[in-house]
């Protein structure tokens, strides 16, 4: 990982980062404490595919997949998404695509089993006669056929791996998407637990606003940081796509921008021309706010991304801690569900 301050840039090779002394917060053992779920997340992939493989529907002549599902639920959709082989669209909302059709897979993704927009999209692809999936831990979603039932009483975003892993191992039996090496997945996840101690210098030295930067399917993950700095550290956050963000994004820093944090998550497999508008970005950003940089680990683009998936999410809990927030409660959240249900 490189961290930049104002222009200097300070190399950290992470992998050699083992539980270092940081200060008060490894003096504080109060730092030590995760949500239970995220600290057993590599455990928690292992069930999932366990759980994924125990399940075999009769999917036929499926042309295109559908997945619906909203905030930590739906954030699945958006990663298996750019390992698609075949038309995939990810619904976030009340409504289907038109192109809805007996030849598509509808695959409703709710914790709960009980979202309102995903109940709603399902009930109108059933409609449509798409052959239908649901990954849900119970609810009214839970009572409807193709059911995969994954363990209940988490945050449904400490739940991404239950969510996540079973779907693919049931796109892949249909070859709807590519080949995943399940075990590179579970060696990078599981080296995270060396990596504390980076993880809490991090999120320690996160200023102000963090602007989360990814290419392809580490756009995604740089949502779910942005996600996850939201709804644990209760922290606004933004994320930006390259090489989009370079066509809009990039003229805001000609002003004095201030309290901000970027973070470039990156992968040792990106093309060239995506480091090149890295390298520039670094020299744009990096004088105006600190930046970091954090690279994937693993074979792969997938096994770099569900890494810095997990390093994203341990340093919104840290960032938590280290501002005296309460990461589990969504209060907000919870009194808006409780507004639309009067």
């Amino acid at each position: 990982m490189n961290i930049l301050r104002n222009g200097l840039c300070i190399y950290i090779d992470i992998s050699k980062q083992i539980y270092k002394n940081f200060g008060n917060y490894l003096k504080n053992p109060e730092m030590h404490i995760m949500l239970p779920s995220l600290k057993k997340f590599p455990e928690q992939l292992e069930d999932a595919i366990k759980i994924g493989k125990k399940y075999d529907f009769n999917f036929h002549d499926i042309k295109n997949v559908i997945i619906s599902g909203m905030g930590g639920s739906g954030i699945t959709g958006d990663i298996i998404s750019h390992i698609s082989k075949i038309p995939f669209f990810v619904n976030k909302g009340y409504n289907i695509p038109k192109f809805s059709s007996p030849s598509t897979l509808f695959i409703a993704v709710s914790y709960s089993g009980n979202t309102e927009e995903t109940i709603e999209s399902y009930k109108k692809a059933r409609k449509r006669g798409c052959q239908t999936l649901i990954i849900t831990s119970g609810g009214k979603l839970g009572k409807e056929k193709n059911v995969i039932f994954i363990p209940s009483a988490m945050q449904p975003r400490a739940a991404i791996g239950y969510l996540l892993f079973p779907i693919i191992i049931q796109l892949e039996r249909i070859g709807a998407i590519k080949k995943i090496d399940y075990s590179d997945v579970i060696k990078v996840v599981k080296s995270m637990k060396r990596r504390m101690g980076i993880v809490m210098e991090i999120a320690n030295s996160i200023e102000g606003m963090p602007i989360i930067y990814g290419y392809s399917i580490l756009s995604t993950i740089a949502r779910r940081w942005r996600q996850q700095f939201n709804e644990n550290a209760k922290l606004s956050a933004f994320n930006f796509s390259l090489p989009e963000c370079n066509h809009n994004e990039i003229e805001s820093w000609e002003r004095n921008n201030k309290n901000f944090t970027c973070i470039f998550l990156r992968s040792r497999k990106e093309a060239k021309a995506i480091k090149k508008r890295y390298e520039f970005m670094k020299k744009v950003y990096g004088n105006k706010a600190k930046l970091m940089e954090i690279f994937g680990e693993g074979k792969n683009e997938f096994s770099e991304a569900m890494y810095l998936l997990y390093f994203g999410d341990l340093v919104s809990v840290y960032k938590a801690k280290i501002d005296g927030i309460d990461a589990v409660p969504v209060n907000l959240i919870s009194k808006l569900k409780e507004e639309l249900r009067k």
